[in-house]
């Protein structure tokens, strides 16, 4: 369920160009309530260490999840990837692998 914390705004931010302007602000504000709401109802409480995921490259990580098939990461890693194209902060890559593991 905590893909959806990442997926959710992800798509909300790609449709941005095609609604109303006066609809981006509340459309980001519905993205970040229901975040907040999934990742305070599903998060662990629990110190949780994730496992060892190998480094990959943009194109790896999106062929790993292409390869493993499930809908959840392969959304996931497509968010992991404007993520990354948008900051270049390398450890964001790994969550796509994380999932992979998770699902």
């Amino acid at each position: 369920m905590l893909v959806h914390a990442v997926t959710a705004p992800t798509a909300v931010l790609r449709t941005l160009p095609a609604l109303d302007a006066g609809l981006w602000t509340p459309s980001l504000a519905a993205a970040w309530s229901a975040t907040a709401a999934v990742t305070a109802g599903y998060a662990s409480t629990a110190g949780v260490v994730p496992p060892a995921v190998a480094p990959a490259t943009p194109a790896e990580v999106f062929a790993r999840a292409a390869r493993h098939g499930d809908e959840h990461v392969v959304k996931l890693a497509d968010a992991v990837l404007d993520a990354h194209a948008a900051t270049g902060d390398e450890r964001v890559l790994t969550s796509a692998g994380y999932a992979g593991q998770l699902l």
